[in-house]
C-alpha cells in the first residue's frame, strides 16, 4: 500500500461548489457503470455528485448538510445508497438516504428516506457497523453540538424506506471521531470515539448503555480515529489525531489489551504541530500486511480559526509492524477537509479527494491530488532579482524593446532595464511610464508617462498626482537621451489603467485611460485622439464611456464586427466605428482588479479573465476574493456573463494570460497584492493550467511564496522560445522581478 514516488499534482475540480461551506465528502461506484463518483455536502446549498473522469456532475437535493457520509447497500440491488445528516424543515436535525429514482440514473431525480426524524444535534460522524454480529450492518451516529451528545445505533427494519430503530450506546459525553474494530479479540466489535472506546455489556448491544473506556488519555475530544492492525497481533490498533486544534498530534496506541491489561495502550506519536488535521484514512495491505496512513490540515478550522497558507498533506508507510514509518509530505499550501484516499480513476492508484471547508472564506472548492512522474505545466521558475533597490514605487511594468535591439527590456516607473545583463538605466524627466506604442509610425515603440508631483516626495501616493500625460521617445536610452512630449491634462487622480490602439476611423490610434479614483470621484475613462503628428499637443480628448471604472484596459473585437471594442472587467464598451463608444456589462457583482482575454473554453469566442479587488481597510486584512473567467456569450450585450469559479485567492491585483508552455493553450498567471504589511504578507504567485477543455477545472501550481504583487505578473520574451514572468509589488516596492520559465525534462 505504499505510494508511489511522484509529483503530486494538485487540481481545482470545481473552484465554487454550490454551497456556504463543506461538511461531507465520499467516493464510489454509485451506478456500477465501472467509473468513481463523489459527493459532495454542506451548509445552505445543494448535495452534489460528481464523475471526475468525465467532468461531468449534477445535484441531488438542496439543504444543511453534516459531517460524514455513509454508503451501504440497503435495498439489496447491489448499489450503495448514500446516508448522510442534515438539518430538518423543522429546524432540528435527522438522518436520511438518497438513491436515484431510476436506477443508475444519476442525472435524474433522487429519492429520499428518513431514517431518524428527530436526531438532536448534528449528526458529525456516522458509520455502518455489524454491532450485534447478525450479519447485517447497523448505522452508527454521534449527535455532536447538543444538550444531550452520545453515540446512537439505528437498526434497519424489513421495509428500508421507513424510519429505523433507535439504540442508545452511549449518552452524556461529546467527543468527535467515529470507528469500529474488535480490539479485545472476542469477536464482537467495539466503537472507538474521540479519545474513548466502548464495549457492550453482557446482555448484549442492545441491553443498556456501553461502558466507556480510555485510551487516548492526552487527547482532547475532537479528534478523528481509525482501526488497523499495525503490530500484526490480529487485533487493531488505534490511530487518533486533534482535528480542530492549532495545535495538534497524531499518534497509534499499540493494543495490548490482552497482552498487558494493567497498560493496556501504548502511545507511539508521529507527529506533533498539526494544525487542525480534519482529515484521516488508513489503508491495510493484506498481501504484506502494511500500513499507510494518510493524514491532511484543513484550510482554515472553526471557531474562526487563522487561514492556514501552509496546509500539508502526509502519509507515514510502515511495512514492520510499526517499528519504522516512512514519513512523506505530499503537498504543501493547501488546506482541505475530511480528504480521502480513493482510486477515482480507475488507474489502480490511489488520489487524494478532498475540499476545503470554507467556514472563513466561504467560497469552497473542490479537490484532487493526482500523483505524477512531471507536473502537466511541465516547466520551472527560476527567480531573479532585477533590482533590490529600486528608488522608489512604480504603478506598472512592462516588457518593451527600449534600445531597438530586437529584444524585450523591462520598463518600470522612471526605469529601464536591458535585456540580458538587466542593468539598469534612468528615464529623465518622468516619473511612471505607464504604457507603450509605436505612436510614430517609426517602427520603434514610445512610451506613455506621468510627471512627478514635486510637491510631494516620489514615495508619497499623491505624487501621482501630477494630473499631467506625455509620451516620450527614446533617442540613445543607454546614455540617457529621449525626446518628451506634452498630450494633456486627465480629469482623474492617476491612470490605473491605459491602452494604445487603432480605435478610431480609419484606424487612427488612440489612448485610452482609466483612473483610480473613478468609483469614488466618479471620473470615466477618457480617450485621447492620437494626431498623426503627434507631437501636436494637446491632443484632443473625450469622455469614452459614462462608467465608473478603474482598472485595466484591453483592446479586443467583442462583438465580431471587425472593429477593436474595449474589454474594462465588469464591462465591455462597444466601438461603434464612428468615434462613439457604449458600455455593457458583463457582471456588476465582481470589481475588477487586473483582467485578461482569451478563449478559454475553445468556442472561437474570447472570454475574460477577471482578478478581483478585495480589501479590508479598516481591518488592515486582505480577504479572499475569486479568480474567474466570464464566458462570452453568442450575443455579448446579454447580461450577465456566466462566471466560472477557478480559485479564490487574496486580491490577484496582478495577472498574466499566455501560452507558456508552448502547447496552444493559455495558462493564468496571479499575484497577490496586500498593502498592509510590507515584506511579511506571505502573498503568492500562481500558475494555473486548464485540466479539461471546457475550463471547468485546474491545475494549480504555486510558482513563488514570497513577496507582493501589484500590476504585475506580466510575460515577457527573454529571447526567441525563452518566456519569463516580470512583477512588481507596491509596498514590496524596491524589487523587481523576473521568473524565467525554462522548460521541465
Amino acid at each position: 500500500m505504499r505510494l508511489k514516488d511522484g509529483y503530486w499534482e494538485y487540481m481545482i475540480l470545481d473552484g465554487k461548489l454550490d454551497m456556504t461551506d463543506t461538511g461531507c465528502i465520499t467516493a464510489a461506484d454509485f451506478d456500477g457503470d465501472g467509473r468513481q463518483e463523489v459527493f459532495v455536502g454542506g451548509t445552505d446549498g445543494w448535495l452534489i455528485w460528481y464523475r471526475p473522469v468525465t467532468f461531468e456532475n449534477g445535484k441531488i437535493d438542496k439543504g444543511t448538510y453534516h459531517v460524514m457520509f455513509a454508503l451501504e447497500d440497503v435495498d439489496g440491488d447491489g448499489l450503495p445508497e448514500l446516508f448522510v445528516g442534515r438539518d430538518a424543515d423543522n429546524g432540528g436535525s435527522e438522518i436520511v438516504w438518497y438513491r436515484p429514482k431510476a436506477k443508475r440514473d444519476l442525472a435524474g431525480d433522487w429519492e429520499k428516506y428518513v431514517v431518524d426524524p428527530d436526531f438532536e444535534g448534528v449528526a458529525h460522524d456516522i458509520v455502518f457497523a455489524d454491532i450485534d454480529g447478525d450479519g447485517e450492518n447497523e448505522l452508527l451516529a454521534i449527535a455532536c453540538y447538543c444538550s444531550s451528545p452520545g453515540i446512537f445505533a439505528y437498526k434497519r427494519k424489513h421495509d428500508v424506506t421507513t424510519t429505523w430503530e433507535k439504540h442508545p450506546i452511549y449518552t452524556g459525553i461529546f467527543a468527535e471521531g467515529l470507528s469500529v474494530g474488535d480490539l479485545d479479540g472476542d469477536g464482537n466489535l467495539e466503537i472507538i470515539n474521540g479519545p474513548y472506546w466502548f464495549k457492550w455489556n453482557e446482555g448484549g448491544p442492545y441491553s443498556g448503555l456501553w461502558q466507556k473506556m480510555t485510551f487516548a488519555p492526552n487527547y482532547r475530544e475532537m479528534c478523528r480515529t481509525a482501526a488497523v492492525d499495525i503490530t500484526g497481533n490480529g487485533r487493531p490498533d488505534i490511530v487518533i489525531t486533534d482535528s480542530e486544534y492549532m495545535d495538534g498530534s497524531l499518534s497509534w496506541f499499540e493494543n495490548r489489551l490482552l497482552e498487558d491489561p494493567e497498560n493496556p495502550w501504548v502511545e507511539h506519536r508521529l507527529e506533533d504541530g498539526l494544525i487542525y488535521s480534519h482529515s484521516l484514512q488508513v489503508k491495510f495491505d493484506n498481501a504484506d500486511g502494511s500500513v499507510l496512513i494518510f493524514v491532511a490540515e484543513m484550510d482554515a478550522g472553526g471557531w474562526n480559526a487563522p487561514y492556514n497558507l501552509d496546509a500539508r498533506l502526509i502519509t507515514y508507510y510502515t511495512n514492520d509492524h510499526g517499528i519504522t514509518w516512512e514519513r512523506k509530505v505530499l503537498y504543501q499550501g493547501e488546506g482541505t477537509h475530511e480528504a480521502i484516499l480513493h482510486d477515482i480513476d480507475n488507474d489502480g492508484e490511489l488520489e487524494v479527494v478532498g475540499k476545503t471547508c470554507s467556514q472563513v472564506v466561504r467560497n469552497p472548492k473542490l479537490q484532487v491530488w493526482k500523483r505524477k512522474d512531471k507536473p502537466t505545466l511541465n516547466v520551472e521558475f527560476k527567480h531573479n532579482f532585477l533590482d533590490r533597490d529600486k528608488p522608489f514605487r512604480a504603478i506598472e511594468i512592462m516588457a518593451a524593446d527600449v534600445d531597438g535591439d530586437g529584444r524585450q527590456d523591462v520598463v518600470c516607473g522612471a526605469f529601464w532595464y536591458k535585456n540580458p545583463t538587466w542593468e539598469r538605466y534612468q528615464i529623465p524627466g518622468i516619473f511612471q511610464v505607464i504604457n507603450h506604442y509605436d505612436i510614430d509610425g517609426d517602427k520603434i515603440d514610445e512610451f506613455i508617462a506621468l510627471k512627478w508631483d514635486k510637491r510631494y516626495p516620489k514615495d508619497d501616493y499623491m505624487g501621482l498626482m501630477s494630473g499631467e500625460l506625455w509620451w516620450i521617445k527614446p533617442v540613445d536610452p543607454v546614455n540617457g537621451k529621449w525626446e518628451e512630449h506634452f498630450i494633456g491634462k486627465i480629469n482623474g487622480d492617476w491612470p490605473h489603467g491605459s491602452l494604445i490602439a487603432p480605435l478610431l476611423p480609419n484606424n487612427r490610434l488612440a489612448l485610452v485611460t482609466s483612473y483610480h479614483d473613478s468609483d469614488e470621484s466618479g471620473n470615466p475613462p477618457e480617450i485621447y485622439e492620437i494626431p498623426s503628428d503627434p507631437a501636436v499637443s494637446p491632443w484632443p480628448k473625450k469622455i469614452l464611456a459614462p462608467v465608473k471604472y478603474s482598472e485595466e484596459l484591453i483592446a479586443c473585437d467583442v462583438d465580431g464586427d471587425g472593429v477593436l471594442d474595449i474589454v474594462a472587467g465588469q464591462y465591455w464598451i462597444k466601438n461603434n466605428g464612428d468615434g462613439t463608444f457604449n458600455a455593457y456589462p458583463t457582471d456588476l457583482s465582481l470589481k475588477a482588479a487586473r483582467i485578461g482575454v482569451s478563449d478559454i473554453n475553445g468556442d472561437g469566442r474570447e472570454d475574460i479573465v477577471i482578478a478581483q479587488e478585495d480589501l479590508d481597510y479598516r481591518n488592515r486584512k486582505v480577504p479572499f476574493s475569486q479568480l474567474v473567467w466570464l464566458e462570452k456569450p453568442g450575443d455579448p450585450k446579454t447580461y450577465p456573463w456566466k462566471r466560472h469559479v477557478i480559485d479564490v485567492v487574496r486580491c490577484a491585483h496582478s495577472l498574466g494570460v499566455a501560452d507558456i508552455d508552448g502547447d496552444g493553450e493559455d495558462e493564468i498567471i496571479a499575484g497577490e497584492h496586500d498593502p498592509f504589511w510590507p515584506y511579511r504578507s506571505r502573498c503568492r504567485l500562481y500558475a494555473y493550467k486548464k485540466a479539461n477543455p471546457q475550463g471547468t477545472a485546474w491545475y494549480k501550481y504555486i510558482v513563488d511564496s514570497r513577496f507582493e504583487h501589484h500590476d504585475g505578473a506580466k510575460i515577457i520574451d527573454i529571447a526567441p522560445g525563452k518566456k519569463g514572468i516580470i512583477s512588481i509589488g507596491w509596498e514590496d516596492k524596491i524589487y523587481v522581478h523576473l521568473w524565467e520559465i525554462i522548460p521541465g525534462k
